[in-house]
């Protein structure tokens, strides 16, 4: 049984099917998004066929414009990505492929344990063609720097410590942290230790990556590709939500990345926590293991574990 359709989105969403010529096809179905604010409906097409259609938070944004561009380039280079049927940027929709329901957090959940790492080594092969993207693409976004690292750390002190703005560290625990997640994101955005930038899916982890018809992984939530360090994307795959728990090395990659990259992610899943989406509970705690199994006692990031 379907969720009902949210009334702030039948107008649109009417707009959309009349636009796309599927006024008279059967009602589309609500889909569960992530953290994103846009939303996604099943909508059955001709021949018992479907199709995703795609609502914008508002028309002629730029994550829709970034959507089509970098999913185009990264086509190119040959990552399988979901088709763009229809674009319709100035009512804020689009008509784009439907990869079904199955991603690489069902495959790591149905495969024997000796199995998971193959499926990880599978999804980490699929960044050899995102870093071979087009340089125009991944430069449509701002590349990873101390700056946005460090607002990412912000956000995550707002919502993960100061529970949203309601619970404020008082002044010499918020100085402390402030200088503490500099550093932190300073070190994660230094090339010298970090190698030099890449392009970057930035939220590359096993929800993000759909098992295709054909067998594939195919990249979604791509609109955000920007260059970045080298280990970005792949921490985040093998030490972020279901893939936590499969063993890894993390001494094949920059401590700083990957603190910098759990730490962030936890600041997202407690907002969404707060904001009444308890599904987040278990990506928190994985992120808090993460950040806790994997700081050196002795680094230079140890007291950050004080604020856990």
């Amino acid at each position: 049984m379907s969720a009902p359709i949210p009334g702030n989105a039948e107008a649109p969403l009417e707009q959309a099917r009349e636009r796309f010529g599927l006024a008279g096809a059967p009602a589309p179905s609500p889909l569960a998004g992530d953290v994103g604010a846009r939303r996604y409906f099943r909508q059955p097409t001709a021949g018992g066929a479907s199709a995703l259609l795609v609502l914008y938070p508002q028309p002629a944004s730029l994550a829709q414009a970034n959507w089509a561009a970098i999913g185009a380039a990264l086509h190119a280079a040959g990552v399988r990505v979901p088709a763009l049927h229809a674009d319709a940027p100035d009512l804020g929709a689009a008509l784009i492929e439907d990869l079904g329901d199955r991603d690489l957090a069902m495959d790591l959940a149905e495969a024997p344990a000796e199995d998971r790492s193959l499926l990880l080594d599978e999804a980490e092969e699929v960044l050899l063609p995102v870093r071979s993207v087009a340089r125009t693409a991944a430069e449509r976004n701002p590349a990873f720097d101390a700056a946005f690292f460090t607002a990412e750390l912000d956000h995550t002190r707002h919502w993960a410590l100061e529970k949203g703005g309601r619970e404020p560290l008082e002044e010499s625990r918020a100085a402390e942290w402030t200088e503490q997640a500099g550093a932190l994101a300073r070190a994660a955005a230094d090339p010298r230790a970090t190698g030099d930038a890449v392009p970057t899916h930035r939220d590359y982890h096993a929800n993000n990556l759909m098992r295709a018809p054909g067998g594939r992984l195919a990249a979604i939530d791509f609109q955000d590709l920007r260059l970045g360090p080298p280990d970005y994307d792949p921490v985040s795959l093998r030490f972020e939500r279901a893939a936590e728990a499969v063993p890894a090395d993390a001494s094949a990659y920059s401590e700083a990345v990957l603190l910098q990259r759990a730490w962030k992610v936890l600041g997202t899943f407690e907002k969404m926590m707060l904001l009444g989406r308890p599904f987040y509970r278990p990506h928190r705690e994985a992120a808090r293991r993460v950040i806790r199994r994997h700081t050196a006692p002795r680094g230079p990031f140890a007291p950050l574990l004080a604020f856990l």
